[in-house]
Formats: C-alpha cells, sequence, structure tokens
C-alpha cells in the first residue's frame, strides 16, 4: 500500500502542475495581445468624449429706475405716460457705474420718453423703437474716461398711457 500512495500523489501533482502552467501560459498569452492589440483598442474608449457639464448660466443683474411720469409730445392733447423700468446690465461695473450717474441716467429717460406721442407708444413697433432709443442714450460714456455701461435690455414693468 505505500507504493501506491506516492503514485496517486505523483498523479495528483502533475495534473496541478499542468492546470497551473495551463492557466500561466492563458495569462501570459492575454497580456501579450493585450499589449499588442489593447492599446489601440482601448485608446479609442479612453479618449472618448466625455460630456462636458455645460458652463453655469450667470444671473441676470438687474438695476431698478424708480417710476417716470411724462408729459408725451401730443399736439392737440395732454397725454401723460407713468412707467417703471428695469435695465438688464451685463456686469457689476455697469451697474454701478449707472447708479453713480442716477441723475444723469434718469434725465437721459425723461428726454427720450418726451419725444413720443401716445399713438407711437400704443404699437409694439413704436415701444421697440424707443426700447432701443433708450439703450443707446444710455449706453453713451457718462465720462470721457469711462467705458460705456454694457446695457443688454430695457425692461417695462410698468406702462400707462391717459
Amino acid at each position: 500500500m505505500a507504493t501506491t500512495a506516492p503514485k496517486k500523489s505523483s498523479k495528483f501533482l502533475k495534473i496541478l502542475l499542468l492546470a497551473v502552467l495551463v492557466i500561466g501560459i492563458s495569462i501570459a498569452g492575454t497580456f501579450i495581445l493585450l499589449k499588442q492589440f489593447g492599446g489601440p483598442l482601448f485608446a479609442g474608449a479612453q479618449t472618448a468624449p466625455v460630456p462636458e457639464k455645460p458652463a453655469p448660466v450667470p444671473k441676470p443683474i438687474f438695476l431698478p429706475l424708480e417710476p417716470f411720469t411724462v408729459t408725451l409730445n401730443e399736439p392737440q392733447s395732454s397725454r401723460i405716460l407713468y412707467t417703471e423700468i428695469s435695465l438688464r446690465v451685463l456686469n457689476d461695473e455697469s451697474s454701478q457705474q449707472l447708479q453713480t450717474y442716477m441723475p444723469e441716467v434718469r434725465s437721459r429717460v425723461l428726454a427720450e420718453l418726451a419725444k413720443f406721442n401716445s399713438t407711437a407708444l400704443q404699437t409694439p413697433e413704436g415701444r421697440a423703437q424707443l426700447t432701443q432709443n433708450l439703450i443707446n442714450a444710455l449706453q453713451a460714456p457718462y465720462d470721457a474716461r469711462l467705458t460705456a455701461p454694457s446695457i443688454s435690455s430695457v425692461l417695462f414693468t410698468a406702462f400707462v398711457i391717459q
């Protein structure tokens, strides 16, 4: 019986060594194949465009103006315009500059409002023209040493003609 035990151990040891050798050859073959062909196969996956997060939308900066009451340019009658305006500016510097020069800002707005008559202001085209005129008037430099403020839009928050 002593002679059969070493033969069984020897046979089991040979099978175990053969299995380890097959696993080792398989792993080595995999590494060789990946080294030769895996670079281009996986390079495309690594350089695939990653969707970037969209840039955060900056918060809008609004500068509300005190209400305006203006006598409109009417030849036969006296019509009054009451309006509240908010300016949308592009940066804090523009907001600060407009606040610093607020008396001149209000004067420019009043001058533009007084140029219109009630018939023109009651049409969408007339209000669009007024908006563009206000942007042009308010974007003019307030001092020769300063850059013009950046105003993206003029918003009417109240608009009443009597």
